[in-house]
Protein backbone atom coordinates (compact mmCIF):
# COMPACT_ATOMS: atom_id res chain seq x y z
CA UNK A 1 0.00 0.00 0.00
CA UNK A 2 1.52 3.67 -1.08
CA UNK A 3 2.44 5.78 2.26
CA UNK A 4 -0.46 9.38 1.89
CA UNK A 5 2.30 11.85 2.66
CA UNK A 6 0.84 15.03 4.64
CA UNK A 7 3.94 16.51 5.24
CA UNK A 8 3.96 19.24 5.07
CA UNK A 9 5.12 22.72 6.40
CA UNK A 10 2.81 25.48 6.86
CA UNK A 11 3.82 28.66 8.21
CA UNK A 12 1.69 30.42 10.76
CA UNK A 13 3.18 33.07 12.20
CA UNK A 14 6.52 35.19 12.61
CA UNK A 15 8.54 34.28 15.82
CA UNK A 16 8.73 30.44 16.28
CA UNK A 17 8.45 29.59 12.51
CA UNK A 18 10.86 31.91 11.14
CA UNK A 19 13.51 29.27 12.01
CA UNK A 20 11.99 27.08 9.60
CA UNK A 21 12.37 28.84 6.33
CA UNK A 22 15.40 27.56 5.36
CA UNK A 23 13.81 23.92 5.70
CA UNK A 24 10.52 24.86 3.95
CA UNK A 25 12.90 25.86 0.97
CA UNK A 26 13.81 22.09 0.49
CA UNK A 27 10.61 21.41 1.34
CA UNK A 28 8.96 22.63 -1.89
CA UNK A 29 11.74 21.51 -3.79
CA UNK A 30 11.08 17.67 -2.84
CA UNK A 31 7.37 17.78 -1.57
CA UNK A 32 4.26 16.59 -3.92
CA UNK A 33 2.82 19.64 -1.85
CA UNK A 34 3.76 23.17 -2.58
CA UNK A 35 3.29 26.67 0.07
CA UNK A 36 2.51 29.33 -2.45
CA UNK A 37 4.06 32.23 -2.41
CA UNK A 38 1.64 35.34 -1.62
CA UNK A 39 -1.20 32.80 -0.74
CA UNK A 40 -3.77 33.22 2.41
CA UNK A 41 -2.27 31.20 5.18
CA UNK A 42 -2.17 27.63 5.43
CA UNK A 43 -2.80 27.31 1.48
CA UNK A 44 -0.64 24.77 -0.64
CA UNK A 45 -0.82 23.39 -4.06
CA UNK A 46 -0.84 20.15 -5.23
CA UNK A 47 -0.12 18.54 -8.75
CA UNK A 48 -0.18 14.77 -10.23
CA UNK A 49 -2.82 12.33 -11.39
CA UNK A 50 -5.97 11.28 -9.66
CA UNK A 51 -5.33 7.48 -8.41
CA UNK A 52 -8.85 7.17 -6.65
CA UNK A 53 -11.78 8.65 -6.28
CA UNK A 54 -13.87 7.69 -2.69
CA UNK A 55 -16.93 10.03 -2.10
CA UNK A 56 -15.54 13.65 -1.69
CA UNK A 57 -11.64 11.96 -1.20
CA UNK A 58 -8.77 11.88 -3.74
CA UNK A 59 -5.88 10.44 -3.49
CA UNK A 60 -3.33 12.62 -5.91
CA UNK A 61 -0.41 10.58 -7.07
CA UNK A 62 2.07 13.59 -6.67
CA UNK A 63 6.02 13.42 -8.10
CA UNK A 64 7.34 12.12 -4.34
CA UNK A 65 4.20 10.04 -3.07
CA UNK A 66 0.40 10.15 -2.68
CA UNK A 67 -1.36 13.39 -1.31
CA UNK A 68 -5.31 12.75 0.22
CA UNK A 69 -7.51 15.86 -0.62
CA UNK A 70 -10.76 16.39 0.55
CA UNK A 71 -13.30 18.11 -1.78
CA UNK A 72 -16.75 20.11 -0.79
CA UNK A 73 -19.96 21.01 -2.64
CA UNK A 74 -17.98 24.40 -2.29
CA UNK A 75 -14.88 23.67 -4.26
CA UNK A 76 -14.16 25.20 -7.53
CA UNK A 77 -13.48 22.27 -10.70
CA UNK A 78 -12.46 23.95 -13.92
CA UNK A 79 -11.74 21.43 -16.88
CA UNK A 80 -9.09 22.53 -19.95
CA UNK A 81 -10.43 22.07 -23.12
CA UNK A 82 -8.33 22.23 -26.85
CA UNK A 83 -9.32 24.73 -28.85
CA UNK A 84 -8.14 25.59 -32.33
CA UNK A 85 -4.87 28.09 -32.45
CA UNK A 86 -6.76 30.13 -34.90
CA UNK A 87 -9.34 30.84 -31.98
CA UNK A 88 -7.01 33.07 -30.23
CA UNK A 89 -8.55 36.49 -30.12
CA UNK A 90 -8.05 39.93 -28.55
CA UNK A 91 -9.76 40.22 -24.93
CA UNK A 92 -8.82 37.34 -23.90
CA UNK A 93 -7.37 36.81 -20.51
CA UNK A 94 -4.51 34.32 -20.81
CA UNK A 95 -1.31 32.64 -19.35
CA UNK A 96 1.52 31.86 -21.49
CA UNK A 97 4.68 30.30 -20.88
CA UNK A 98 6.96 30.84 -23.11
CA UNK A 99 11.21 31.71 -23.66
CA UNK A 100 12.89 34.79 -24.64
CA UNK A 101 13.69 35.27 -28.14
CA UNK A 102 17.43 37.45 -29.13
CA UNK A 103 14.94 40.17 -30.51
CA UNK A 104 13.38 40.65 -27.25
CA UNK A 105 10.00 38.76 -28.10
CA UNK A 106 8.81 35.98 -26.37
CA UNK A 107 8.14 32.35 -27.93
CA UNK A 108 5.43 30.42 -26.05
CA UNK A 109 5.39 26.88 -25.38
CA UNK A 110 2.32 26.97 -24.10
CA UNK A 111 -1.11 28.88 -23.82
CA UNK A 112 -4.41 28.53 -21.81
CA UNK A 113 -7.60 31.05 -21.86
CA UNK A 114 -8.61 31.84 -18.28
CA UNK A 115 -12.36 31.33 -17.67
CA UNK A 116 -13.93 34.26 -17.09
CA UNK A 117 -14.17 34.03 -13.59
CA UNK A 118 -10.55 34.29 -13.15
CA UNK A 119 -10.12 37.30 -15.23
CA UNK A 120 -6.95 39.20 -13.58
CA UNK A 121 -5.64 35.68 -11.80
CA UNK A 122 -1.89 36.45 -11.16
CA UNK A 123 -1.38 39.37 -13.14
CA UNK A 124 2.33 39.64 -14.42
CA UNK A 125 5.18 38.59 -16.06
CA UNK A 126 7.60 36.51 -14.13
CA UNK A 127 9.80 33.42 -14.07
CA UNK A 128 8.41 30.07 -14.26
CA UNK A 129 7.37 29.13 -10.96
CA UNK A 130 7.85 25.63 -11.01
CA UNK A 131 11.07 25.62 -13.00
CA UNK A 132 12.89 29.14 -12.23
CA UNK A 133 15.91 27.92 -13.22
CA UNK A 134 15.12 26.95 -16.94
CA UNK A 135 14.97 30.82 -18.27
CA UNK A 136 11.03 30.20 -18.88
CA UNK A 137 8.63 32.45 -18.26
CA UNK A 138 4.78 32.87 -17.53
CA UNK A 139 2.71 35.73 -18.36
CA UNK A 140 -1.20 36.44 -16.93
CA UNK A 141 -2.39 39.26 -19.34
CA UNK A 142 -4.83 40.75 -21.83
CA UNK A 143 -4.48 39.86 -25.30
CA UNK A 144 -4.59 42.91 -27.17
CA UNK A 145 -3.67 42.55 -30.24
CA UNK A 146 -3.32 39.07 -32.20
CA UNK A 147 -1.29 39.39 -35.93
CA UNK A 148 -0.56 36.45 -38.17
CA UNK A 149 3.04 36.19 -38.92
CA UNK A 150 6.18 34.27 -39.44
CA UNK A 151 9.34 34.41 -37.89
CA UNK A 152 12.13 32.78 -39.95
CA UNK A 153 10.35 29.17 -40.98
CA UNK A 154 7.79 29.18 -38.03
CA UNK A 155 4.23 30.44 -39.22
CA UNK A 156 2.36 31.76 -35.99
CA UNK A 157 0.67 34.25 -34.35
CA UNK A 158 1.97 37.17 -32.53
CA UNK A 159 0.62 38.40 -29.64
CA UNK A 160 0.56 41.61 -27.57
CA UNK A 161 0.02 40.56 -23.67
CA UNK A 162 -0.74 43.78 -21.50
CA UNK A 163 -0.53 43.49 -18.18
CA UNK A 164 -0.64 45.73 -14.69
CA UNK A 165 3.31 47.70 -15.10
CA UNK A 166 3.70 46.40 -18.85
CA UNK A 167 3.64 44.27 -22.03
CA UNK A 168 4.91 41.86 -24.17
CA UNK A 169 4.88 40.41 -27.54
CA UNK A 170 4.72 36.37 -27.86
CA UNK A 171 4.67 34.13 -30.97
CA UNK A 172 2.67 31.33 -31.01
CA UNK A 173 3.57 28.42 -33.04
CA UNK A 174 0.77 26.20 -34.50
CA UNK A 175 1.86 22.84 -32.90
CA UNK A 176 1.91 23.85 -28.96
CA UNK A 177 -0.90 23.20 -26.54
CA UNK A 178 -3.70 26.00 -26.45
CA UNK A 179 -6.67 25.41 -23.94
CA UNK A 180 -9.62 26.93 -22.62
CA UNK A 181 -10.79 26.99 -18.85
CA UNK A 182 -14.37 26.12 -18.35
CA UNK A 183 -16.29 25.92 -15.56
CA UNK A 184 -17.02 22.07 -14.80
CA UNK A 185 -18.08 19.65 -11.79
CA UNK A 186 -16.63 16.97 -10.00
CA UNK A 187 -17.87 14.39 -12.75
CA UNK A 188 -14.48 15.30 -13.84
CA UNK A 189 -12.41 14.16 -11.15
CA UNK A 190 -11.77 10.51 -12.28
CA UNK A 191 -8.96 8.42 -12.00
CA UNK A 192 -6.34 9.02 -14.52
CA UNK A 193 -7.10 13.20 -15.26
CA UNK A 194 -4.34 15.32 -14.64
CA UNK A 195 -4.72 17.85 -11.82
CA UNK A 196 -3.56 20.79 -10.08
CA UNK A 197 -5.32 21.47 -6.95
CA UNK A 198 -5.05 24.68 -4.42
CA UNK A 199 -6.00 23.61 -1.27
CA UNK A 200 -6.01 24.71 2.39
CA UNK A 201 -4.47 22.47 4.88
CA UNK A 202 -5.46 22.31 8.56
CA UNK A 203 -4.06 22.07 12.04
CA UNK A 204 -4.07 18.39 11.35
CA UNK A 205 -2.83 17.80 8.41
CA UNK A 206 -5.56 17.61 5.92
CA UNK A 207 -6.23 19.07 3.14
CA UNK A 208 -9.54 20.27 1.32
CA UNK A 209 -9.75 21.56 -1.98
CA UNK A 210 -10.55 25.22 -2.80
CA UNK A 211 -10.19 24.99 -6.82
CA UNK A 212 -9.25 22.15 -9.26
CA UNK A 213 -8.26 22.46 -12.89
CA UNK A 214 -8.41 19.00 -14.64
CA UNK A 215 -5.73 19.49 -17.52
CA UNK A 216 -6.91 18.71 -20.86
CA UNK A 217 -5.15 15.35 -21.80
CA UNK A 218 -1.59 15.24 -23.25
CA UNK A 219 -0.52 18.66 -22.00
CA UNK A 220 1.55 20.19 -19.10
Amino acid sequence: MKKVRKDVFVIRGRSSWLGLMAVLVLIVGSSPLQAQVGSPRGAVSVAGKISSVKGQELIVGARNGDVRVKTADKTIVRGEVPIKFSEISPGMYVGATAEKRPDGTFRASRLHVFSEDQRGTGEGHRPLSSAPQSGLTMTNANVETVEDTAVGDVKGRMLTLKYKGGEIKVLVPPDIPVVRRVLADQGWLKPGAEVFIQATQAADGSLSASQITVRASGTR
